[in-house]
């Protein structure tokens, strides 16, 4: 009678983990995010330059209903307004308001997939796209020759990461050479 529940038991863990893998294979707890992800990136490289002026025309309108009491994260969706529907079908779940920024978020918390479109200090815009949070690129206006590079904003939190990095190496090789030279 024992080895018959052992073999059950063994069986039915067989199956369990079998049946978590292949979940996982095929995307999970996280296929949504993939998708939510993978779709703002594609919108957001496919932008043209004549896509632009209805994104600044939208903007405006939106940094018109800012105040210093509106709470900036989730102006839009998450229990505030309710997006418009020409954004809700291109993936766009959230709206932030900021002062002279709106970003409309794909994804958000775990690694943010936003357009971010920013009003300059001459009245002019700028388009910054958040593929996520280690590729940023300014997709409008474009300069000649441009490459995918983080942008300011990024590059103040990963500076910080950066110099820890390279200087450990440093550390320890003084710390070699003044145990050398002993």
């Amino acid at each position: 009678m024992l080895p018959r529940v052992a073999l059950i038991i063994l069986g039915l863990l067989v199956i369990a983990i079998v049946g978590i893998g292949v979940w996982f294979y095929t995307g999970g707890p996280f296929k949504v995010w993939r998708h939510q992800t993978t779709t703002g990136a594609t919108y957001m490289k496919s932008l043209k330059e004549s896509d632009a002026p209805p994104w600044i025309d939208r903007t405006k309108r939106l940094l018109a209903e800012w105040n210093p009491s509106l709470h900036p994260i989730g102006a839009y969706g998450l229990g505030g307004k309710p997006i418009p529907v020409d954004l809700q079908q291109l993936g766009i779940i959230r709206i932030d308001i900021l002062e002279d920024q709106v970003r409309y978020v794909w994804m958000g918390g775990m690694d943010h997939t936003e357009l971010e479109v920013d009003r300059l200090p001459d009245g002019s815009f700028r388009f910054i796209a958040h593929y996520n949070d280690a590729q940023s690129e300014v997709i409008w206006p474009k300069r000649p020759n441009q490459a995918m590079e983080p942008t300011a904003s990024r590059r103040t939190t990963q500076l910080p990461m950066n110099s820890i990095l390279q200087s450990a190496p440093t550390r320890a090789l003084a710390r070699g050479s003044s145990s050398l030279s002993r």
